[in-house]
């Protein structure tokens, strides 16, 4: 099969070509065909692929969505949303590239390759990935960190390369004339390379759509950075999708502000106001929740017989937290004779047991018992151990067990 030749080396502005269809079946089990020459970009070097559609030239009410695109040795193949019936071999086609898809992701891709630049010029840190979808554009930077100050400064540097309406162009250059070129990064072929220059700020191999001008990328914004497997990943938007984000922000800024009732210039205040107001509020309800917890320890201790010097009081709490049964056992433990068995969970068994000093009674042999029923791991001290495990249905079934052995 003859590869295609790829329209969008020369012009990615070209958005209405005409071709013939070389091959018309499937590609990984989707619809598609293959042309001799297209415009479509198809996915790869991390800029996803093209999307529009394809039409037979003497018979336009006949066209086909384009969904997806993919190149396999050097053959472009489009990929259909419609199966039947594909344009035959040797028709002559008309395709048509969605314009907004493609333009967006050239300033994309271009702001990545300046941003790219630009953190190398203001704090030496080389991207090692790059990756762009419909929501988000990254990079992997080889440093572990960056501080607010030197992503400002990448980015102020970046935009200034934006402004100044550097030219752009792309050429295919020998392995000879490779070697006249300062390129970011050495290529991993030896044949001649497709070489994206931005000014005199950049040099990439590349194989992507760029504009003409960095001036059409309008906006370079970084909108986050983290840590990521050693590395460090910048979220950034440029062109268009600036304009998205600040109107996303703005929205959740100003509902913010409406719910506090401030203006926007006063959020961060009302904001911190009201972490005060909640981290007090939750010291008094963690105190309220502890003068209760010890209430309802000493009425269920009261209410239990003793049996042999001992009360072995036992309480289920599904919706408390694992510290919480260690507080209420813990009030029980510190009243005469008292052994408590406090168990919660909802999907998994959490048992905590605790026994007074005066008992003579190991905590952890009282629960072990409940362990093997459960099939659950616990440990701690004679005087308090904590386990969990096993399914909720045989939590009664433990309890009983441990209350038994409580009683000896």
């Amino acid at each position: 099969m003859d590869t295609t030749t790829r329209l969008y080396y020369d012009d990615s502005y070209l958005t209405t070509f005409t071709a013939q269809v070389i091959a018309s079946s499937e590609y990984n089990g989707r619809p598609a065909v293959a042309l001799d020459r297209s415009a479509f970009y198809p996915a790869g070097g991390g800029q996803p692929a093209d999307q529009g559609w394809i039409e037979a030239a003497s018979a336009p009410d006949r066209r086909w969505p384009v969904v997806d695109v993919q190149s396999d040795n050097g053959v472009v193949w489009h990929i259909l949303s419609a199966s039947e019936p594909l344009p035959a071999l040797g028709t002559t086609v008309t395709g048509q590239i969605n314009w907004a898809r493609r333009f967006d992701h050239m300033q994309q891709h271009c702001g990545q390759h300046i941003l790219t630049a630009a953190f190398i010029a203001t704090c030496q840190a080389a991207t090692v990935s790059f990756h762009l979808s419909e929501r988000s554009v990254t990079i992997d930077l080889d440093v572990t960190n960056l501080n607010e100050d030197q992503v400002q400064a990448a980015e102020a540097w970046a935009n200034q390369a934006v402004w100044a309406n550097l030219p752009i162009y792309a050429r295919f250059v020998s392995p000879t004339e490779l070697t006249q070129i300062p390129l970011r990064k050495p290529p991993t072929v030896s044949d001649s390379v497709r070489v994206v220059s931005i000014g005199n700020i950049d040099h990439s191999a590349c194989g992507g759509t760029h504009p003409a001008r960095t001036g059409e990328v309008g906006a370079i914004v970084v909108t986050g950075w983290s840590r990521h497997r050693g590395m460090t990943r910048v979220e950034f938007v440029c062109g268009g999708r600036v304009i998205t984000a600040l109107h996303e922000r703005d929205r959740a800024i100003r509902s913010a502000a409406s719910a506090l009732s401030v203006g926007w210039a006063e959020l961060p205040a009302a904001v911190s106001r009201l972490q005060e107001t909640l981290q007090g509020l939750q010291r008094e309800l963690t105190q309220t929740r502890r003068e209760l917890d010890a209430l309802r320890a000493a009425q269920w201790y009261a209410q239990t017989p003793p049996v042999n010097g001992r009360r072995v009081v036992t309480a289920t709490l599904p919706d408390a937290d694992l510290e919480r049964l260690r507080t209420i056992a813990g009030f029980i433990a510190e009243l005469p004779g008292g052994i408590a068995i406090v168990a919660g969970g909802t999907e998994r068994a959490q048992v905590v047991v605790a026994c007074a000093s005066d008992t003579a009674v190991d905590a952890r042999e009282i629960l072990a018992v409940g362990m093997k029923v459960l099939g659950g791991r616990g440990g701690g001290h004679a005087r308090m151990a904590q386990g969990g495990g096993g399914q909720m249905s045989l939590l009664a079934t433990a309890i009983a067990a441990m209350m038994e052995r409580a009683a000896l």
